[in-house]
């Protein structure tokens, strides 16, 4: 690892993989047939959303201590296979769009993993750590709404 980054550029470049994420859904949405997987798609995007309107949030309020520290972290890692789809996208099913939200998502945690290893100071590592565990409570509130939409 060589590269440094400040705070602010790691939560934009968070938000970007968000907003990256609900153009994903909403393109895949606009080519599948089945309804209940375009509804599926559009509650992804809703959490995509929020998630990216919370970091957004926090970096226009954030202390300019915390969003300007520097650390070492290359979070210029390759995203690209995030967004491929081994199936066809007409045909995808609600397995495949979990599989695909599973693995973004768990991408997401194990970048704030990284992020508070590489953190040196205690206030950017709590930052880091608060980050991470909203991403797992969101991750079991978007489980719980999805079991409750097959469930209608």
């Amino acid at each position: 690892m060589s590269n440094f980054s400040d705070v602010k550029a790691l939560l934009q470049h968070n938000q970007q993989l968000h907003d990256r994420t609900a153009m994903f859904y909403t393109d895949l949405a606009k080519q599948v047939v089945s309804e209940r997987v375009k509804m599926f798609l559009s509650t992804l995007v809703k959490h995509e959303c929020e998630l990216s309107k919370e970091l957004e949030n926090y970096l226009s309020q954030a202390p300019d201590s915390i969003l300007n520290t520097y650390f070492q972290f290359d979070h210029e890692k390759s995203v690209e296979n995030l967004y491929q789809t081994p199936f066809t996208p007409s045909e995808c099913s609600a397995d495949d769009v979990e599989k695909i939200a599973n693995r973004i998502d768990d991408y997401l945690c194990e970048l704030y993993e990284e992020m508070i290893e590489a953190a040196d100071t205690p206030r950017v590592q709590e930052l880091f750590e608060n980050l991470h565990q909203h991403m797992v409570e969101e991750k079991k509130r978007l489980s719980t709404d999805i079991y409750s939409m097959w469930d209608m």
